[in-house]
């Protein structure tokens, strides 16, 4: 009672427009709570309407109350201020209008006055009570409705507590009749009812087959359609409990969908009907129309809630959009390979279904397709998408800017539209942040997933990709707590876990789980490119502690699983990661093993249109290749045509700096510094200019790069630049007369590369490490 009383003590303090603001706000989250509370625990779909029509009604009494209590607190503070004038000292009065007319009237206020609201009604006291008596009338009301639902009184009472049929009986489901001008709408949402209705617990549906068979009994075609009369007789001959009967009607642009539940006497027992004001609202409206029957029949609303709708889509073919949904159900568990099987079966019945082929575009990535595969989807949903809704042709747009043209602006362009009217899309919350991502703006696209996980637009994708994004922005502290999230999310997923773990431990030198989690993925199911990249991973983690001799066999047996298993862009890939290795853990020279690819034909059994190109000539670049990486432009450009031509232009230019900068380097890096400006990428060509101004003697600049590259990616082989990137710092240091910070980086370089006796480098920073400690005892 006392916080009741303070809480009253505190609302009389306020002024009437601070009670309305306080109200409001105070309304809003009590309505968001009772959503919530409904959605989860399964409540009624009246209860957050009832909640809304107490807090109206709440609303005239709140106001009222303000305005009454705030008279008596005004003319109280009227009463004080004019003791307090008759108190204070003023202007010294000569008396000459101090006589008054003892025989004039005191004045009254009583006929001038507006009439009172009775100050004894509406008090603070009074109004909170009323609150928590409205709630406690809702509370009452649910209390009700279930009590009458579960034991079957009056019209809300379920169909099983009233003893009409048995839970598990055979139901009817007639074919709805149709009244509209599309001719196939009532086979549809028969169609998708029967889907929806098939899911639950307590109704069973006649299967079509065996009323087929019944059909043909009564001497009639085993496709005619089950109305009427004619549903009577088949629900009495297969002695079938009840029937559920239907229409599809016109309500100007939208429809109207009405159904009916009746017993083998003709008597309805219950009836529905929900509305839909366009065609793209329909799949809803069959929620909704299949919710109520179920509701009504005797399931419980959590478990009818607990179950997967359809996906909004456009296709014509209810047995597509099926598979599709069901596609996307394992997806989410983590079985690329079966949702890849679904989505096919899915084409095959319906070819120009739009979103099926743009989510095949992405299985095919997540299962190891090829690139021509991932191109040809995404460029069929894209050549599809005049006949979808907006929000479909976005995704369609974006994923085709992501997979053929690569134009990333585009993309993200695509989907922020996409955002802008769909808050909580969770394919646009998850493919923003991997568009930011290819930025290296790490904590936007950890940003996009944290919205994501926190509200109705989360995913496994968004889950699995939370810790990459902290991981690579340097935070590891989040990126464990990112991983044990997903662990929770999705406790059976094989793959993301796993990739996530090797990702933090390349990145925060962590050699032995890198090499954990590595073993891993070689043993991941469902994906020979996971495996293919898990031995290659082995290899790398091998690296961090400086074991280039087991690394570089690790790499030898990469390929040869590679040339096995025809994998010609992993290959390639191995070949790349290869170089990458050399570059950054070994210090040495990478040309010897791009070389050896050229040499053994591998780039050239990978078709142009198909190659990693922006990484795989970007890489040629940085290394001085710039003959056989403009070879492979020529060879990009030629066989793309116009399609990639805004990120061909973005490369070739890349190219043309890095080969300015190796005559002139301070020359390169005030020209990468201007394409990184453009291409709005502050994090991209960190290490390469970090590069360009050691090489230009610009000490400061190539420090700031270099730190840069300890703290956040530019890529996957951030663990990798960063650690080399700690030598680069000792000798730029050293170079500027800091030679404590010197020390200290050179330090932590041989650290961690414990083993790298063969590596040039660490045996450099060792003597380095002696000669400046040496220095610092003769001071």
């Amino acid at each position: 009672m006392d916080r009741i009383k303070h809480l009253i003590h505190d609302i009389h303090r306020r002024s009437l427009w601070q009670v309305l603001g306080i109200f409001l706000a105070a309304s809003w989250g009590v309505l968001q709570v009772v959503q919530a509370v409904t959605d989860s625990i399964g409540l009624p779909d009246w209860t957050p309407g009832m909640a809304f029509v107490l807090l109206l009604l709440g609303l005239p009494v709140v106001l009222a109350t303000a305005f009454v209590q705030a008279e008596p607190r005004a003319q109280a503070e009227s009463s004080t201020a004019d003791t307090t004038d008759a108190d204070t000292p003023g202007p010294v009065d000569d008396g000459a209008h101090d006589e008054r007319d003892q025989d004039a009237p005191e004045p009254s206020w009583t006929d001038a006055s507006p009439p009172r609201l009775p100050t004894h009604l509406f008090t603070w006291k009074n109004a909170v009570m009323g609150g928590i008596g409205a709630f406690a009338l809702l509370g009452f009301s649910l209390v009700a409705y279930f009590v009458m639902w579960s034991a079957g009184v009056g019209p809300v009472g379920s169909l099983v507590a009233q003893g009409v049929f048995e839970e598990g009986d055979a139901v009817l489901l007639a074919d709805f009749t149709n009244s509209t001008g599309d001719a196939s709408l009532g086979d549809v949402v028969t169609e998708a009812l029967r889907v929806d209705l098939a899911t639950g617990s307590t109704l069973t549906l006649v299967e079509q087959a065996a009323a087929g068979e019944i059909l043909t009994l009564m001497g009639r075609s085993a496709d005619d359609p089950i109305v009427g009369d004619v549903a009577d007789e088949v629900a009495a001959r297969g002695g079938f409990s009840a029937v559920i009967e239907g229409e599809v009607g016109s309500a100007g642009s939208g429809f109207i969908l009405t159904a009916a539940i009746r017993d083998l006497s003709g008597e309805t027992l219950a009836t529905f009907r929900r509305t839909a004001s366009n065609p793209d609202e329909v799949i809803a409206a069959i929620d909704g129309l299949s919710q109520d029957i179920r509701e009504r029949a005797g399931e419980s609303l959590r478990s009818i809630r607990a179950d997967e709708p359809l996906e909004a889509v456009t296709t014509n073919s209810l047995r597509a959009l099926q598979l599709f949904t069901e596609s996307n159900v394992v997806r989410e568990r983590g079985d690329n390979v079966r949702a890849r099987e679904l989505l096919e079966q899915a084409l095959a019945i319906d070819p120009d279904f739009a979103m099926a082929w743009r989510a095949l575009a992405v299985v095919y990535t997540d299962t190891g397709g090829s690139q021509a595969e991932q191109r040809s989807a995404a460029t069929r949903a894209y050549e599809l998408s005049d006949r979808l809704t907006d929000r479909e042709r976005l995704h369609a747009e974006a994923y085709y800017h992501r997979q053929v043209t690569e134009d990333l602006f585009a993309e993200i362009a695509a989907y922020q539209t996409v955002l802008d009217a769909y808050p909580d899309d969770q394919t646009g919350l998850n493919n923003l942040s991997i568009a930011y991502s290819s930025l290296n703006r790490w904590e936007e696209a950890k940003a996009l997933t944290d919205r994501a996980v926190n509200g109705p637009g989360r995913s496994r994708s968004a889950y699995a990709n939370r810790p990459l994004y902290a991981s690579l922005a340097g935070d590891f502290a989040a990126a464990e707590a990112a991983l044990d999230d997903l662990a929770r999310f999705a406790p059976d997923d094989e793959l993301w876990p796993v990739w996530g773990a090797w990702v933090l431990a390349f990145s925060s030198w962590d050699a032995a789980s890198g090499l954990e989690a590595a073993e891993q993925l070689r043993n991941v199911p469902g994906g020979a490119n996971w495996r293919l990249a898990g031995t290659r991973m082995v290899a790398v983690s091998s690296a961090l502690t400086g074991q280039i001799a087991a690394a570089r066999e690790g790499m030898q047996g990469a390929l040869t699983e590679a040339d096995r298993a025809g994998d010609a862009n992993s290959v390639v890939q191995t070949y790349m990661d290869w170089a990458r290795m050399e570059r950054y853990l070994a210090d040495g020279d990478p040309t010897p093993v791009i070389a050896l690819m050229f040499e053994r034909g591998a780039m050239d059994r990978v078709p142009a249109e198909n190659r990693s190109n922006f990484g795989w000539i970007s890489d040629l670049a940085s290394y001085g290749l710039f003959d056989d990486a403009t070879r492979l432009l020529d060879e990009w450009d030629a066989a793309s045509g116009d399609v990639q031509g805004e990120v061909i232009r973005v490369v070739r230019r890349y190219v043309e700096i890095m080969e300015l900068g190796s005559e002139d380097p301070a020359a390169g890096a005030r020209e990468l510094d201007g394409l990184r400006t453009a291409e709005q990428c502050e994090r991209c060509f960190m290490w390469d200019m970090g590069t360009l101004y050691e090489r230009a003697g610009m000490i400061e600049e190539a420090i700031a790069e270099r730190q840069g590259s300890i703290e956040t990616a530019e890529g996957f082989w951030f663990g990798a630049r960063r650690l080399l990137a700690n030598h680069s710092l000792g000798r730029l240091y050293e170079r500027s007369g800091d030679l404590e910070k010197a020390l200290e980086h050179y330090t932590i370089y041989v650290q961690q590369l414990v083993d790298g006796d063969a590596i040039p480098s660490v045996v450099d920073a060792r003597e380095r490490i002696a000669t400046l400690q040496r220095g610092r005892l003769t001071r």
